[in-house]
């Protein structure tokens, strides 16, 4: 792997109160501890190719970061939810009120979906994209025997 980071850079790249850091785990507001950062940077490492990045740009440790919080956050939402899964939305009304949200298809496509279902994994698809496309190019030419 090209890049790597630790629960102080994780901290640090999140410092402006996305995550409540701390080591007691208060039911209601969890604190997020170093070991579920760690933890979720192993998570992250193992679906993620830091190769496909530029050298020396910061964009692979960007991605990298938005990874591990998209873990994080799944954690997260997992506590509050009492362990059931947060499904993709595309529609939802009640009393006359309705509310739509769309997602672009590539991210809603075959593996990228698990990643649209949060802020940071949308975040770490678009850092991604970029990288994952490849240039198609036409040349004319001929081969000869």
């Amino acid at each position: 792997m090209s890049c790597t980071i630790d629960a102080t850079d994780f901290k640090t790249f999140f410092d402006r109160g996305q995550f409540l850091f701390g080591s007691t785990v208060p039911y209601e507001f969890p604190e997020v501890r170093d070991g579920d950062i760690t933890k979720a940077i192993a998570e992250a490492e193992a679906v993620f190719n830091g190769d496909l990045y530029p050298v020396d740009t910061g964009i692979c440790e960007q991605a990298l970061n938005y990874l591990t919080a998209h873990f994080i956050q799944l954690d997260l939402e997992t506590i509050e939810s009492g362990g059931q899964t947060k499904l993709l939305q595309t529609s939802r009304s009640a009393d006359g009120i309705s509310e739509s949200l769309s997602i672009p298809v590539w991210m809603n496509a075959g593996e990228f979906a698990f990643y649209s279902t949060t802020y940071y994994g949308q975040k770490y698809l678009i850092l991604s994209k970029p990288y994952l496309d490849g240039g198609v190019f036409s040349v004319a030419g001929a081969t000869s025997p």
